[in-house]
């Protein structure tokens, strides 16, 4: 048995949310728990943000992508966006989930594609505000909660930054 405490963390993917258990065994071999089903996988880096895992006996080839605790896992010529939260930032999520942030900010660079919104809309919460392209994807921002759109600060062919203001909900 490791001496090493298994790291604990919510990984979010669409609106589902899984409860995630790392575990360092060492020599690139980890016990990974997810929602409580366990695996042993044997993973090694290949290259920059590549890697080469063995799952119960089956290879997979790995590519992933990060940005803060967004993650773009490519696998199986599909690709998976989650984000991964520690139990603080998981507390942070539930408290703002209540009341919901007010600003909208771009999570990786990338290029304003299509606003859905303009000042002064009713949107619901999730409800999709505007579409960036990011890494040679589209992705929908949602909004974070109900309310009406006070500000939209970018326009369609706009590139962004992280952390760039896009909208403002109040």
């Amino acid at each position: 048995m490791s001496s090493t405490r298994p790291a604990r963390f919510t990984a979010l993917v669409g609106e589902a949310t899984h409860a995630l258990e790392v575990e360092p065994l060492g020599e690139g071999r980890y016990r990974i728990a997810i929602d409580g089903r366990e695996r042993i996988v044997d993973g090694r880096e290949t290259g920059a943000g590549t890697f080469s895992l063995l799952i119960d006996h089956a290879a997979a080839e790995v590519s992933v992508a990060s940005r803060g605790d967004e993650f773009q896992v490519a696998v199986g010529g599909r690709t998976h966006r989650l984000r991964l939260l520690d139990e603080r930032a998981r507390r942070r999520q539930r408290a703002a989930a209540v009341d919901g942030a007010r600003e909208v900010r771009a999570a990786m660079p990338g290029k304003v594609v299509a606003v859905l919104v303009e000042a002064g809309a009713r949107v619901e919460r999730g409800q999709g505000l505007l579409v960036i392209e990011a890494m040679k994807m589209e992705n929908e921002i949602g909004a974070p909660r109900a309310g009406t759109v006070s500000e939209v600060r970018v326009k369609p062919g706009q590139a962004v930054e992280p952390g760039e203001l896009l909208a403002r909900i109040d």
